[in-house]
């Protein structure tokens, strides 16, 4: 989630996102420019403009209305409204964060590096994790991360998406072969 310039929120779901830092904590993504046009699509615009964004995780019960915020609706329609997710104040950041979300990364922008200007480009986004919120529901008894409980969802591309828990979750202990 993201302000623009006006103060409009605007809520866009990325494939991926990973931690490429945990000392200081950094997260990256990468948007693309428009294929069509070479224009820059409202997240990244935003983040220039305001430096400010909440990384929202994305679990099974939300699957499908994450789905409506990748709908290219015109700059300044606010994606809460139309996927009828719930935006709660963030505590550091302006951008809202997502109620229905199990995590939060209130997120300020480090860096962009272009990888070029024509449509198509990779724009690498790093940020920095300001603050982390986690929703109680998604800890086990050892208050350690459970993923069942977590229960979130990957986007293999296109349309397709796998969910990460049930028998997809496998444990695979390190041994040593000596």
């Amino acid at each position: 989630s993201t302000l623009d310039a006006n103060g409009n929120a605007n809520l866009a779901p990325y494939s991926f996102f990973n931690v490429v830092s945990t000392q200081p904590a950094m997260l990256a993504f990468a948007p693309v420019l428009r294929g069509s046009d070479g224009t820059a699509k409202d997240t990244l615009q935003n983040l220039r403009d305001t430096k400010e964004a909440v990384i929202n995780v994305v679990s099974e019960p939300i699957v499908r209305q994450m789905a409506v915020t990748s709908i290219q609706y015109p700059p300044g329609v606010d994606e809460f409204t139309k996927s009828g997710l719930t935006p709660i104040p963030s505590e550091l950041v302006k951008p809202a964060r997502v109620k229905e979300s199990p995590v939060h990364f209130e997120c300020t922008l480090h860096d962009i590096i272009s990888f070029g200007d024509k449509g198509g480009a990779g724009q690498l986004v790093i940020c920095q994790v300001r603050l982390i919120h986690l929703a109680d529901r998604i800890f086990d008894q050892k208050d350690r991360i459970d993923p069942h409980k977590i229960d979130l969802m990957g986007r293999m591309g296109r349309a397709f998406y796998t969910r990460a828990s049930g028998d997809a979750i496998h444990r695979i202990y390190q041994a040593s072969n000596t």
